[in-house]
């Protein structure tokens, strides 16, 4: 990660308008854009999975996600060189639902005996429970890994 970025997502950490799931979805992405796509990395989800849990939270407050984006455009651009393409994915898909529907199969595709609609209902479910976007993104990767393994 060059130092300009380091030094970008230290200031998005202090910044209070940016919640914890957009710092989390920087840091993600920052931290692997030097990773060739198949390269061994420690993740436990592809990455297409891992994008498309992000997305899916997004839209589970998708105006807030996109106001937290525009200020990461406008106040850190080398991190936002790393998330522009989900930023754009959420600006472009007006149809959340079919977003929405997109992320739910790619998920319920990769586990085991699981169906779209438990996706799209544990992830409703853990939004709504949950005091952060970010600790219900926590929430469904404990209940995915318990679908997975």
């Amino acid at each position: 990660m060059s130092e300009k970025k380091y030094d970008e997502l230290q200031k998005l950490y202090d910044n209070p308008k940016i919640g914890a799931l957009v710092q989390e979805i920087c840091e993600y992405y920052v931290t692997n854009d030097g990773f060739a796509n198949d390269s061994a990395q420690d993740e436990l989800e592809p990455h297409e999975i891992v994008e498309a849990i992000y997305l899916l939270f997004c839209l589970q407050s998708r105006e807030q996600i996109l106001d937290e984006f525009a200020i990461v455009q406008k106040k850190y651009p080398e991190l936002y060189i790393s998330v522009c393409g989900m930023h754009n994915t959420l600006l472009i898909n007006m149809d959340y639902r079919a977003l929405e529907e997109s992320c739910g199969v790619k998920i319920a595709e990769y586990a085991k005996d699981t169906t779209l609609s438990e996706v799209l209902s544990n992830a409703d479910s853990f939004a709504r429970s949950s005091e952060s976007l970010s600790d219900a993104v926590d929430k469904f990767y404990s209940w995915l890994h318990s679908r997975s393994r």
